[in-house]
C-alpha cells in the first residue's frame, strides 16, 4: 500500500478507529482491516461502497497461489432503504476480463428477504468452481428443500419481483433506521463521546462509545430493561479489543418501542462516559 493508499484509508476511517487503522498500517494489527471491508451499502465514516478500480485490482493481482479465491459476501446487495441505491462493480465481469473468473466466490441468500428459517443460501461461481462445489456436496446433502425451492420461485420469479418486495422492507425500516439517527443525534451529537454509522441499507448501525465503554453501557440496558445485541458482536468472536463497539439492530421493535429503548441507550452511554471520564481524572 502506497503512501496515498494509506492518507485514503485513514481519511475514510471513523475518528474511533483511528488508532486500529495506524497500527493495521504500521503491520501491527494484521486482523484489524476486517473492520473496513468493502461494504454494499457507502457510509462516510465506517464503511464505504468500493470503486471500480479497486474491485478490478482484486481480480487482477498476483497471487502466490494459483487457487487464490475471494469469497464475496454480498449479503445486502438489494436491501436499500431509499430509492437512490449505491452501486458496486461487477466483480464476475471484471474477473472474465482479467482471466481471473475461478477466482470469485460470491454468496447469497434469501434469508433476509423472506423468512429466516427458509432462506435459500446459494453461491454463484465459474463453471469449474461450480462443478468442484456440486462434486464435495454430493457427499453431505442427500436433497434440497425442493418445495421451499418452488415457493421461493413462485413468489420471486423475477429481478423486478425482488425490487418490489425490498420496497416493501425499505417502507418498513426506513422509520426506524431515521429514528435511530433522529435519537442519536438529538442526545449524543454534541457530546464527542459516540459516533455511529449512518447507513442507506442493511439492517444494522454500528455504534462506537468511549473506549472501555460498550460492555458497561449493554449490562446498564438490561438492567434498565433494554436488551442489546452483545457488545462486541461484529469482532471476531465478540471480543472487541478496546470494547466501544455495539451494533443496533433495529428492525424488530415498533418505531414507538424503539424510540423508548434509544432514550435508554442515550442515558446509559452518558452515564458510562462520564463514569470513565471521572475514573480516567482520578
Amino acid at each position: 500500500m502506497n503512501k496515498a493508499e494509506k492518507e485514503t484509508l485513514l481519511r475514510r476511517t471513523a475518528p474511533s478507529r483511528q488508532k486500529q487503522a495506524q497500527e493495521y498500517l504500521q503491520g501491527r494489527s494484521p486482523g484489524t482491516m476486517q473492520r473496513y471491508a468493502p461494504d454494499a451499502h457507502a457510509d462516510p465514516e465506517q464503511g464505504w461502497v468500493e470503486d471500480e478500480d479497486t474491485v478490478r485490482r482484486l481480480v487482477e493481482m498476483p497471487t502466490a497461489a494459483p487457487d487464490f479465491r475471494i469469497f464475496w459476501d454480498n449479503a445486502y446487495c438489494v436491501h436499500d432503504l431509499y430509492d437512490e441505491t449505491d452501486e458496486l462493480a461487477n466483480i464476475f465481469d471484471l474477473a472474465r476480463a482479467a482471466g481471473t473468473e475461478d477466482r470469485v466466490v460470491a454468496f447469497a441468500s434469501t434469508s433476509k428477504i423472506t423468512f429466516p428459517g427458509a432462506g435459500i443460501g446459494f453461491i454463484g461461481a465459474s463453471p469449474a468452481v461450480i462443478a468442484e462445489f456440486s462434486k464435495r456436496l454430493k457427499a453431505g446433502l442427500i436433497s434440497a428443500d425442493k418445495l421451499n425451492q418452488l415457493r421461493h420461485v413462485r413468489f420471486l420469479p423475477t429481478i423486478e419481483a425482488v425490487k418490489e418486495h425490498m420496497k416493501k422492507h425499505a417502507e418498513f425500516l426506513r422509520p426506524r433506521f431515521e429514528a435511530v439517527e433522529r435519537k442519536l443525534t438529538e442526545g449524543l451529537g454534541d457530546t464527542g463521546c459516540a459516533t455511529w454509522t449512518h447507513p442507506r441499507g442493511g439492517y444494522f448501525v454500528s455504534f462506537d462509545g468511549p473506549e472501555g465503554s460498550a460492555q458497561k453501557v449493554a449490562a446498564l440496558c438490561a438492567d434498565l430493561g433494554v436488551k442489546l445485541t452483545p457488545a462486541g458482536a461484529t469482532w471476531p468472536y465478540g471480543k472487541d479489543p478496546r470494547d466501544t463497539n455495539i451494533r443496533i439492530a433495529p428492525s424488530y421493535p415498533t418505531v414507538e418501542d424503539l424510540e423508548a429503548a434509544l432514550d435508554v441507550l442515550v442515558l446509559a452511554v452518558k452515564l458510562v462516559a462520564a463514569e470513565l471520564a471521572r475514573a480516567e481524572r482520578a
